[in-house]
């Protein structure tokens, strides 16, 4: 995520470790949190955990405007230097509620996450962000659906609810004890997002509050809704939407069928295995189905079947129902042999032997000959024509890729910067020709204060104007994986290609357009190609997504996207540095592997009020042969070497270390003669004489996995 540029930050990367107040106040901020000022230890009457306010109930239902916040926050404001400050919850948070967990203190509350975990998510934490208090407790940040009002309690086991009319304190705030708030390692919201809380959490939540005191507020994605008539039994993307409740009924039997027939054990599953299994064959239900009515926008298709009497309540009272007949009909069912009954793809006569259908079709009087699917010869292979570049060498022409990198890399100055090249019709990208010129659709909900000042250095710095240039930008939110929000995407751009020819559509960022979604799941991530490629086809163009790096320093997510991507750009830059590279991860039509150096420029631009903005620009890169050649004592020369260490210093950033041994994720032999194409005795050679002169180490980056590294101590 790149931040803002309010107050003309941009040019400033946020850094946990050196940022002001008044920094993390615009980071919550641009993330959509009610960030207020609040009290000091100390500071008031009945406790200091509140807003520093004369009143906050007006901030409840709503994010300020600006003319409310920069007198806060803004240059010069009152609260730019105040540690203290906190978000109001719910409504004014984009429905925003936080878990506290005191699990320093009483054991029941770490028992009952944890126990959650255990039944629901196959033990595995939930990936959103979470801090640790000053007083040694964890709290966790979640999104409630449209509907769905959070909860505020106390209870007496540990765990408090902080939702509408609920307050929570933020890093870097200080505590009673000394100590300051903080993210953990990965959770912070510059390095992830705040997830849609999943049904079950929700319906653990209400659940904790009715048995400790307090009111749960409705949930109503618990409601009801009328089947409609003249409703179709599909949508557009194949899934069902009438027939939901007999589909379901027929996976739920069938599943429960072949569970039995694979169970070898004695007796029946425990209560935690039940769960599981139903929690899986329910993604494979929800997976073939959609939700009929219109929902509010950023509500999750989970929450939407819920909400029409199709989702996981009513999975799991059939799935509950069909296992309690374990050691009776199931039993007696099972011991038949399978005549090919419903398992996990709905099939409402059954499974198809395909071979004898085949051969019956074949065998009929008078039957017509089957349809076939195209064949070409080799010689018609070789006809074909030859791909067709947007940008040479780099981007094909109705392809699919991606631009990722860790937050603060400028990823998005590179996507504007080529969008603009397209829409502008130049001929050239980064010293690459341009081959089709076209409009761009830019979607963006993020950052978008800020994206006129970028516009405007890159016009400065290419001397062009691209006013009246076919460049658009959405700023709503749009949701990728719901039906409705597809098809409007591309009602939307086809009101621009009414008017022109798309040249590509940008997704900025991926993250941003599946609320919701768990990026490590197939059927998630495969949703999101289906809706790209839905535009990628119909409007012949390009589709590029912005997206964000995992823990090992690749892209973050399913397998899915790399490897539905036609090219693959990853930047590489170390934080606040003015140069940095892109590297060609993956091009499926040319040589890949390849880096790209580039500077950052800094543009001053006219006006009353002063900003600057950056722009990106390519520098000429060497042969690598060359710049590689043996310099002193057979080494690398001095700018290979520094390129080396510059690397080897943002793995340690990015927290993807490059390591000792062979056998590691990023081994740094490999990855040096790799990049740099150097001998493996040079690089051994190299990195010896650096660690026995001090300017690398070998440190410990994981004390849990007791992982290390190399971690750069010194510049030569």
């Amino acid at each position: 995520m790149d931040i803002p540029d309010s107050d003309n930050r941009s040019n400033n990367p946020f850094d946990p470790e050196f940022a002001a107040p008044s920094e993390w106040a615009h980071l919550y901020r641009s993330n959509g949190i009610q960030v207020v000022p609040a009290f000091m230890p100390g500071e008031a009457k009945g406790g200091w955990k509140r807003p520093l306010l004369n009143t906050w109930t007006e901030y409840q239902h709503a994010l300020v405007p600006d003319e409310v916040f920069t007198p806060w926050y803004g240059q010069g404001g009152l609260y730019v230097s105040r540690l203290n400050m906190g978000a109001i919850c719910g409504q004014a948070s984009g429905n925003l509620f936080v878990i506290d967990l005191d699990t320093y203190k009483i054991p029941a509350a770490a028992a009952w996450w944890q126990g959650l975990l255990a039944v629901h998510n196959n033990g595995m934490e939930l990936e959103t962000v979470e801090q640790r208090t000053g007083g040694g407790g964890l709290q966790k940040l979640f999104h409630a659906p449209a509907g769905w009002v959070p909860p505020t309690c106390k209870t007496p086991i540990g765990i408090d609810i902080r939702g509408q009319g609920g307050f929570a304190m933020l890093c870097p705030s200080m505590h009673e004890s000394g100590k300051a708030y903080e993210w953990l390692d990965g959770r912070s919201p510059d390095e992830t997002s705040i997830i849609m809380a999943p049904p079950w959490l929700l319906e653990a939540v209400t659940a904790l509050v009715e048995a400790h005191g307090g009111q749960a507020h409705p949930d109503a994605y618990a409601k009801r809704t009328n089947v409609r008539p003249d409703a179709g039994t599909y949508d557009g993307f194949g899934h069902h939407t009438d027939g939901r409740e007999e589909l379901m009924a027929k996976l739920v039997w069938g599943a429960v069928l072949d569970w039995k027939r694979d169970w070898a054990r004695p007796g029946m599953p425990d209560d935690a295995q039940i769960r599981i299994k139903s929690a899986e064959k329910y993604l494979v239900y929800e997976g073939l189905v959609s939700a009929r009515e219109p929902h509010p926008a950023g509500m999750s298709k989970s929450d939407q079947l819920e909400a029409e009497g199709r989702g996981t309540s009513l999975f799991w009272r059939k799935w509950l129902y069909a296992v309690r007949q374990w050691d009776t009909d199931v039993a007696a069912e099972a011991a038949k042999p399978n005549q090919g009954g419903y398992t996990d793809r709905p099939n409402p006569g059954g499974y198809t032997d395909f071979t004898d259908e085949f051969a019956k079709a074949q065998a009929s009087p008078g039957a017509q000959p089957a349809a076939t699917y195209e064949l070409l010869s080799v010689r018609d292979i070789k006809a074909m024509a030859d791909p067709l570049w947007l940008v040479d060498g780099l981007v094909v022409d109705q392809s699919m890729g991606f631009i990722y990198g860790p937050p603060g890399c400028l990823k998005t100055f590179l996507a504007l910067g080529m969008a603009l090249s397209l829409a502008s019709g130049q001929k050239l990208w980064w010293n690459r020709g341009v081959q089709r010129a076209g409009a761009v659709v830019y979607i963006s909900s993020e950052g978008q204060a800020d994206l006129k000042f970028r516009i405007q250095a890159w016009e400065r710095h290419h001397k062009v104007s691209v006013d009246d240039c076919p460049f658009y930008l959405i700023r709503q939110s749009i949701n990728f994986m719901d039906g409705g929000d597809v098809m409007k995407l591309l009602a939307t751009v086809q009101t621009v290609a009414a008017m022109t020819p798309i040249a590509a559509v940008f997704v900025d960022t991926v993250s941003r357009v599946l609320p919701g979604a768990e990026e490590n799941l197939q059927k998630d991530m495969s949703l999101f190609v289906a809706a790209c490629d839905a535009v990628r086809q119909t409007f012949s163009c390009m589709v590029c997504g912005l997206h964000h790096t995992n823990k090992n320093g690749g892209m973050r997510g399913s397998t899915v996207m790399p490897g539905a991507g036609d090219f693959i750009i990853e930047m590489l830059r170390e934080p606040s540095a003015m140069n940095g590279s892109i590297r060609a991860a993956k091009i499926k039509a040319a040589e890949d592997g390849w880096e790209q150096p580039f500077e950052v420029k800094k543009i001053d631009l006219p006006g009353i009020v002063q900003h600057t903005s950056l722009v990106l620009v390519p520098v000429q890169a060497q042969p690598q042969a060359a710049r590689a050649a043996a310099g002193k004592g057979g080494l690398p020369d001095i700018t290979v070497c520094r390129e080396i260490l510059s690397a080897l210093a943002l793995a340690w950033f990015q927290k993807v270390p490059w390591c000792k041994a062979s056998n590691g994720q990023r081994p740094a032999v490999d990855m040096i003669t790799g990049r740099w194409q150097i001998k493996r005795d040079v690089v051994k050679k190299l990195l010896a004489d650096w660690m026995a002169n001090g300017i690398i180490d070998i440190e410990v980056y994981d004390k849990r996995g007791k992982l290390s590294g190399y971690r750069k101590i010194i510049d030569l």
